[in-house]
């Protein structure tokens, strides 16, 4: 009934706010207010020379030791799609392939310093392979790399060790070679269960953001949106103005569908992207640390308003969710923006090294947009399939955690240096400015508990109003208001007792 009264209050706000023109004032309390972040709106890259080697490596106080030749044994994906070389931890031989062979750098600087032998044992579903193992009491696993989807399931059934308990990796947790904002938004009541960080790649891949094909931008005689980032000026009304007046009825059936030129396309998810865009969550943590349902705060329901209002407007955008005749919809919107009917696509970042890199046309790449110019910050929404690592709660924890801790430290000298230039080569981003737009999408990453532990169905909630076009969210969540709190409640009980 509580829920219910705020759920009622935050509507007459929302009505109140209508009637005095007060929708865009994004004053008041938010997570968007709360969050500390590392980059912020109106920061222009440096001139050349100015910029210090990012990767530069602090030195790191590990002590030495020699284990024989002991075995490191790290539990990790199957790669079946070889264009997924990014999602291999530990190859045993150089390919080649600039990915491959950092990750085989890594292997063997590690290997080297510490007299071990670390193997990638792949299965089709690790998470339940490193589940049996730990039920029965196995030490079979020093190491769990698995999407945070089944990671999340590991740790709440108990079966990891809490990383602040982790020996050498807890003292180093601030260092940049982890994922600070994962540690900021996760570390319920006190513990975090898994971290990603340089040590993954693929927590960075399945993150928002936008690209744009740049030969159509110059047909239509538009700028490139890099400035509008940087001025901070790349807002939801921005993306919706300039993406505007592009579509066109191709095929001429007076339909527009898959077949026909867009401004813009995107996704059921969307609505999610501009949400956490906005610097909103679902669920966050309160100053204890302790997870609180955020989603019905009066700042968060204008957003959900606006985002569900321009995701379920017919015209203004094309969802690759509703593709047809395609025994992949993703990898034909991709191959769609490639033939120059899509000017804009929101989608995760993974696309752009994945399927873009033979692409004929320039395109360039775009953070998510924000809620409005008053907004300090641009966010990203992480989403379920990024890898994370994880130890096991029956794991020799010593072990485990000083050669995680070396594998970690050593990602920032071979694995980073690689992927940024990958991504920014002209085998796939093609201009000075990506690297700017990457920075802002990968330091301002986002991870909304409500989402990440499907907290009540909460994960689902705005794909399926979009997918049905109904931006009614307030009727929406009223009907599911008793099960996320039931759900939270049980939630954070899980959590005390681990």
């Amino acid at each position: 009934m509580k829920m219910k009264n705020l759920i009622c209050a935050a509507l007459v706000f929302l009505v109140l706010s209508a009637v005095f023109s007060c929708a865009k004032d994004s004053g008041g309390e938010s997570n968007e207010n709360k969050s500390g972040d590392p980059v912020s709106a109106g920061e222009n890259p440096p001139e050349s020379g100015e910029k210090a080697d990012k990767w530069a490596q602090e030195p790191i106080d590990l002590p030495e030791a020699d284990f024989g030749g002991r075995e490191f044994n790290v539990i990790t994906v199957e790669v079946t799609d070889q264009r997924r070389v990014y999602d291999h931890f530990a190859p045993q031989e150089q390919t080649a392939d600039p990915i491959v062979d950092a990750l085989y750098k890594r292997r063997l600087a590690t290997e080297e310093r510490y007299n071990v032998k670390i193997n990638e044992k792949t299965s089709a579903s690790p998470w339940d392979t490193a589940k049996k193992s730990i039920l029965a009491g196995d030490l079979l696993y020093d190491l769990i790399v698995v999407p945070i989807a089944n990671m999340k399931d590991l740790a709440s059934q108990s079966l990891l060790t809490d990383i602040y308990a982790m020996p050498y990796i807890k003292d180093h947790l601030d260092k940049p070679w982890w994922d600070q904002r994962l540690k900021r938004d996760l570390s319920i009541n006190g513990k975090l269960y898994f971290q990603a960080g340089n040590i993954v790649l693929r927590d960075k891949l399945r993150v928002s953001c936008l690209y744009f094909n740049k030969d159509m931008f110059k047909s239509i005689g538009l700028e490139y949106p890099y400035q509008y980032v940087y001025d901070g000026l790349w807002t939801i009304d921005k993306l919706m103005e300039i993406s505007k007046g592009v579509n066109s009825d191709l095929d001429g059936n007076g339909v527009m569908d898959q077949y026909d030129q867009w401004g813009f396309m995107s996704q059921y998810e969307f609505a999610l992207h501009l949400f956490e865009g906005a610097g909103e969550k679902m669920i966050g943590l309160n100053e204890n640390g302790v997870p609180e349902i955020t989603v019905s705060t009066p700042r968060a329901l204008d957003v959900i308003q606006k985002a569900l209002a321009v995701c379920t407007e017919p015209e203004a955008m094309f969802h690759a969710d509703g593709i047809k005749n395609s025994s992949d919809i993703w990898q034909t919107a991709s191959a769609y923006f490639q033939e120059n009917r899509f000017m804009i696509r929101a989608s995760v970042f993974e696309a752009v090294p994945r399927d873009l890199r033979a692409m004929p046309a320039d395109f360039g790449v775009l953070p998510t947009p924000k809620y409005d110019e008053q907004q300090k910050n641009y966010y990203t929404y992480v989403e379920g399939s990024g890898l994370v690592a994880g130890i096991a709660a029956n794991a020799d924890l010593e072990y485990s955690g000083l050669i995680t801790e070396a594998l970690a430290y050593e990602s920032g000298s071979t694995l980073m240096p690689a992927f940024y230039d990958l991504c920014l080569t002209s085998k796939v981003l093609r201009d000075d400015e990506s690297e700017g737009m990457l920075d802002i999408m990968f330091d301002n990453r986002v991870y909304d508990i409500g989402y990440i532990y499907q907290i009540g169905g909460l994960n689902s909630l705005f794909s399926g109003l979009v997918q049905s076009k109904s931006a009614d969210f307030v009727s929406a969540y009223e009907k599911k208001a008793g099960s996320v709190e039931k759900a939270l409640e049980k939630f954070i009980d899980t959590y005390d007792k681990n």
